[in-house]
């Protein structure tokens, strides 16, 4: 099955712009999708196709530059376009985005530089489209790893005083991913990429609750343009175990499609959660403590068995049975949470606060909340009934040969206690971290 060949009719609709039932009209900036083998060999024709004769400046990492950087690079040669480059060395080191990383790609971008093509995976691709968009330029992106949903994304997760932070920036015009080079990409970054893929069973649901307890809006077709992919990755993820094109070419197609579906709803809402949280709470302690971090999507897969968890035990929760007085006595006010939040996060607890605003909640917003939900808790009920459970999810990952607990990532048990317990902090998005807690569970 070619999912984006099924999905052909919607994205010929979004480049043309259309009007959703969600009451917005979208519109796909990306002018040229190709997942195929031989692709590399293509670009120089389809960048002409795409309007550019050059000068052209690819940006790579020591890794990326061999895996498909090379290749393109000569065949910009051979085809006649002037090609600069910069090349980020990490033979051994891990490459960060952040602004050590940007003051790099800012100086050595050429001023005449009519197109800029990312080769690699998240980082270089969230370093580019940041960089793309401060200078006016269109940029290209060639994925070597299905390994994240960012390809496709008009967001740019980047590291900032040391705090993992979202920033706007703007879509490639096009996506060349070489079938060959994502075969051959490490097996690690292939199960992170269904890891990522995974998480975005929990995210919906998320979206779901916020839509019907915060009139939050909804796009379901963001949803559906993903979902034939997930379908099937999800129901042999063997296959990419076992490297088979057709499924990594499915997977890569999914986590295309997963950021067009951020660019439909103008966030990150229909592919990040709780789930990416709690992943993100885990970058920023590794970072800060200067500890072996896994990569992204690996992590977010963890976590979704994490938040199913709890999704569990709070749709088996019977929220008729609160006992107000008893909740008034442990609430904890607006004071004293952004205590906490100081003391947990110190430096960074600033920008925290700032984010998490609407989270710290009076005793007498906190109940009118609880009536909220009690008013509408059989619709939230049912309209989860298609949610998986933690151990379905776990499976999944093994199944794929990845990582499915946090003893397989090797993190401490007070990583875990306090991502569940602070991580809903670091973005306003609601989540089911935010219901159960709004709950007292």
């Amino acid at each position: 099955m070619d999912t984006l060949a099924a999905m052909d009719v919607e994205l010929a609709a979004l480049r043309q712009g259309y009007n959703c039932s969600c009451g917005r009209i979208h519109h796909l900036p990306i002018a040229d999708i190709e997942v195929a083998q031989d692709v590399l060999i293509s670009i120089p024709d389809r960048l002409r196709n795409l309007g550019f004769e050059g000068p052209v400046h690819l940006i790579a990492d020591s890794n990326t530059l061999a895996a498909a950087g090379a290749v393109t690079v000569d065949a910009l040669d051979q085809a006649g376009l002037s090609v600069s480059k910069t090349i980020f060395v990490t033979q051994e080191d891990t490459l960060v985005p952040d602004e050590l990383a940007l003051s790099k790609l800012f100086m050595e971008v050429p001023v005449a530089a009519e197109v800029l093509i990312a080769v690699g995976a998240g980082t270089i691709t969230d370093l580019v489209r940041f960089a793309a968009y401060k200078m006016g330029k269109p940029f290209v992106s060639i994925p070597t790893a299905p390994s994240m949903d960012g390809y496709a994304s008009a967001v740019s997760p980047l590291i900032v005083g040391g705090f993992k932070r979202t920033f706007s920036a703007c879509p490639p015009l096009a996506i060349y991913a070489d079938l060959d080079v994502l075969c051959k990409a490490p097996m690690a970054m292939i199960a992170a990429g269904f890891g990522d893929l995974v998480g975005k069973y929990t995210a919906r649901a998320d979206w779901e609750i916020s839509r019907t307890i915060n009139d939050e809006y909804f796009c379901q077709s963001s949803l559906d343009l993903m979902a034939a992919a997930l379908e099937l990755c999800t129901s042999n993820p063997e296959g990419l175990r076992k490297r088979e094109p057709q499924l990594v070419k499915a997977l890569m197609e999914g986590l295309i499609l997963s950021g067009i579906a951020i660019s439909m709803a103008g966030n990150s809402r229909p592919a990040s959660g709780a789930e990416h949280q709690l992943a993100h709470y885990w970058e920023m302690r590794s970072l800060k403590e200067n500890r072996h971090s896994h990569l992204h999507g690996t992590k977010v897969g963890v976590a979704a068995p994490l938040v199913l968890g709890i999704y569990s035990r709070v749709l088996g929760f019977d929220p008729s049975t609160i006992d107000l007085d008893a909740l008034a006595e442990s609430h904890q006010g607006p004071e004293a949470v952004e205590a906490e939040v100081r003391a947990h996060y110190g430096p960074m607890a600033e920008e925290i606060l700032a984010e998490s605003l609407g989270k710290r909640l009076t005793w007498e917003a906190r109940k009118d909340r609880i009536r909220l939900i009690q008013g509408k808790w059989e619709e939230i009920r049912g309209g989860l009934a298609w949610l998986p459970t933690a151990d379905a999810i776990r499976l999944m990952l093994k199944r794929a040969g990845a990582e499915s607990s946090v003893e397989e990532l090797g993190l401490p048990d007070e990583w875990v206690d306090d991502a569940l317990r602070y991580a809903r902090q670091l973005r306003s998005r609601y989540t089911i971290l935010d219901l159960a807690a709004e709950l007292g569970i």
